[in-house]
């Protein structure tokens, strides 16, 4: 639910939308890089806390790692990920370090116990061996995951608890009233056709009436009937039955003559035979209809939409709060950044490979 500034673990969730096209591709150099060049500066400061290009690079250690494991000591994987990420990456550490002062400010603190569990979650049991894959010492892993929850635990108080409250039942019957005007379902219709066809029409009537006894009267499966008018020499080389796939169609979908049939039948109920032309041949063929069942469409119940409506509403609401917080804590505490101050050329480029 939470976007743009959310803690950096959750953020894994929508960092694949902008970090490879293909997690499963990467550039490759003509000669192999040994290293990745970082050209460091700082490029944000935040209530007097500066930030830097190697703040940056270890977040996206982080993030790399717990997305890619796979490439974790591919080079130019890495560096790929760096060029497309890191600028998206320095919005949200800016936004990250504004929500922390708010939090130092108010006093708002995690356990250990949680930062524990937080870190067995993203690097497994074996923390040490991992974190040395994924190039961060214990205590930079420590310290992310403590702000990264911290940051949730803010969010929920000045974002998503404001959301969910601003969204009144008045708010989602009014949004239900939008959303059935452009979600009107049709009727469906759920049935099969039985057809059979012959050199001669008359053979082929007869064997279509007897068909229509067994599965009305006798109540015959379908899937027995080819071999029951076998038995009774109904159906031949020259006499053939055909059953079809179910199908599933809307009034649109339908022939205008077919649905005056379905129309008229019940559920799970056979018409009698109805003489048609075929359209590939012309010839004469006998359908019988199944109905299996016909679904009737209009609006959706409000029971069965009111949650899907409210999470709409919760999350347009989160994201106005999320803007409104942000720009709240831009104006509270002191804050230069290149998202919103050029602090550096534009083609600056931190990352290099070597």
């Amino acid at each position: 639910m939470m976007k743009k500034f959310l803690l950096t673990i959750t953020v894994l969730q929508c960092l694949t939308g902008y970090a490879f096209a293909d997690k499963n591709s990467y550039f490759l150099s003509k000669a192999t890089p040994t290293h990745i060049f970082v050209n460091n500066r700082i490029v944000a400061r935040v209530n007097e806390k500066a930030v830097s290009v190697v703040d940056i690079m270890k977040k996206m250690d982080m993030l790399f790692y717990r997305q890619f494991p796979q490439y974790a000591s591919s080079i130019d994987a890495r560096y790929q990920f760096y060029q497309m990420n890191w600028k998206h990456v320095l919005r949200e550490i800016v936004e990250k370090e504004l929500i922390m002062a708010d939090a130092i400010e108010n006093k708002v603190e995690v356990s250990n116990g949680d930062i524990r569990q937080e870190l067995e979650a993203v690097f497994g049991p074996n923390i040490i061996a991992n974190l040395d894959k994924a190039g961060l010492t214990y205590d930079e892993a420590w310290e992310m995951v403590k702000e990264d929850l911290t940051i949730r635990r803010m969010l929920m108080i000045r974002v998503n608890s404001l959301a969910v409250r601003s969204v009144t039942p008045s708010d989602v019957r009014s949004a239900y009233e939008e959303y059935i005007k452009e979600n009107t379902r049709p009727n469906v219709w759920h049935y099969q056709m039985i057809s059979i066809r012959g050199a001669d029409p008359t053979l082929s009537a007869e064997a279509a009436n007897h068909a229509y006894q067994l599965l009305k009267n006798h109540k015959l499966p379908l899937e027995k009937l080819g071999e029951t008018l076998q038995e009774h020499s109904l159906v031949d080389d020259k006499t053939v039955l055909n059953i079809s796939e179910e199908y599933h169609h809307s009034e649109k979908e339908i022939p205008e003559t077919n649905k005056e049939i379905l129309i008229s039948l019940t559920s799970n109920s056979f018409s009698k035979p109805i003489a048609q032309k075929s359209r590939a041949t012309n010839a004469m063929v006998f359908r019988i209809f199944h109905l299996k069942e016909m679904v009737p469409g209009g609006a959706p119940s409000f029971n069965e939409v009111e949650n899907k409506i409210r999470n709409m509403l919760v999350d347009k609401a989160i994201n106005k709060e999320s803007d409104d917080y942000i720009a709240k804590l831009r104006q509270h505490f002191d804050v230069q950044d290149s998202t919103k101050n050029q602090m550096f050329d534009e083609d600056f480029q931190p990352f290099a490979l070597k």
